[in-house]
């Protein structure tokens, strides 16, 4: 039900269950109720405008929308249909589990294989964080001028040439692997790359036993930073060869053994798509609420799955949410989870259920570093026999999307 309004409602009296029911068009000043109005939220929508005419349009559409004008529509959810995805399965032990983890591969970790030296932006770390230990003291002179004096340097070159009491090169290892817990690894393994590192960093130019035990705190997370991205490399050369490796058939699956359903209940957005980009009667979205759009052109592709949903090509679609336990489908890579923008039931034949369609949106500043996504998506429709399809799209090229359908 459309009526054109004198003036815009006061949104912000509105109360948000009566918001959600109506949808404003600024630049035609109309008003569009989508849903029946009791009649305590016409009363709180009439009080939201200051004119008579304005309040007696929306008192008269408001009884129109509950009895004859409004078409009583029902979501597909609502209509009680199912929208399933299959998820990537990893081969663990000759079993499959569903692939949510890239721990759980099997992969090469012993920190001996790697260069225990330190890096140049470790070594810069270090003598920044030495300058910035100098200090200084701001003082008012008798004139009431700010004045500043750098006495440190001398507190500093005091503390560089003490040798701590009962320390020594071992001890500070020790200390050193005592204070970085990584369960993955062997305490013999840590404590030769620490040894190792420590060696290395002592036999530098103005590197001593006091000065790293001056930053031995700051030389611990260092050290902890190293070891996470030496293990993150690990794990990505191991998602490399068994996700896209040879036999990777044998190890990665995609069946209906492992799905992901959207269920109303646990659909929830951190935000509603609220109209910024534009007003778009969506008809075929598989549930009442829509999550927000990350942009224009994301919204654009929306509307454009669903008008080839409305003319059959595409049964129904759902906006997937990023991020979002137990309401998000998502394909597991080695240094995240990749959540495409929008999944599709196409139609089925013979009875039997259609393909799904899975369609991200990239804006073109965003596509060379979306190549990662592009690979675990492909990978997933590639594995899936079918069931699965899988496009990126930018620059709206939408005959990007309608080929897949």
């Amino acid at each position: 039900m459309t009526i054109t309004l004198p003036e815009k409602p006061d949104f912000k009296s509105v109360p948000k269950p009566v918001r959600d029911k109506v949808s404003w068009d600024g630049k035609l000043n109309r008003l569009t109720i989508t849903a029946p109005l009791t009649e305590d939220e016409t009363e709180a929508l009439k009080a939201s405008v200051t004119s008579e005419t304005a309040a007696a349009t929306i008192v008269q559409a408001a009884e129109i929308s509950r009895t004859t004008a409004i078409e009583f529509f029902q979501t597909p959810a609502e209509q009680g249909e199912r929208l399933c995805v299959p998820q990537l399965a990893l081969r663990v032990q000759g079993e499959l589990q569903l692939f949510d983890d890239p721990e759980v591969l099997d992969y090469p970790w012993e920190l001996s294989s790697y260069d225990a030296a330190p890096t140049d932006a470790e070594l810069a770390a270090l003598g920044a964080a030495l300058k910035v230990s100098e200090g200084g003291e701001i003082d008012i002179d008798d004139g009431g001028r700010v004045i500043s004096r750098f006495l440190p340097e001398l507190q500093r070159d005091l503390g560089l040439v003490y040798q701590p009491e009962h320390w020594d090169q071992v001890r500070l290892a020790t200390w050193l692997c005592r204070n970085l817990p990584e369960p993955s690894l062997t305490h013999t393994s840590k404590q030769a790359f620490v040894a190792a590192w420590l060696t290395d960093l002592l036999h530098r130019d103005g590197f001593t036993l006091a000065r790293a035990n001056l930053q031995k705190f700051l030389i611990r997370n260092l050290l902890e930073a190293r070891i996470r991205e030496l293990r993150k490399q690990a794990v990505g050369k191991a998602f490399q060869q068994v996700l896209f490796g040879d036999d990777a058939a044998t190890r990665v699956a995609v069946t209906d053994q492992f799905t992901f359903e959207f269920h109303a209940q646990a659909y929830a957005p951190s935000r509603d798509y609220d109209g910024r980009f534009g007003h778009f009667d969506f008809r075929r979205h598989f549930h009442g609420r829509i999550g927000d759009f990350d942009s224009k052109e994301e919204f654009e592709c929306a509307c454009q799955l669903d008008i080839w949903a409305q003319r059959g090509r595409i049964q129904f679609w759902v906006r997937n949410l990023v991020r979002r336990e137990g309401s998000s489908f998502f394909l597991q890579k080695a240094d995240g989870r990749f959540y495409p923008d929008f999944l599709c039931q196409l139609p089925g034949t013979a009875g039997r259920l259609g393909p799904i369609l899975a369609v991200e949106y990239k804006g073109a500043d965003r596509w060379n570093g979306a190549e990662d996504d592009r690979l675990i998506g492909d990978l997933w429709a590639n594995l899936s026999g079918g069931r699965c399809r899988f496009v990126m799209v930018k620059d709206k090229r939408w005959d990007w999307i309608e080929a897949k359908l």
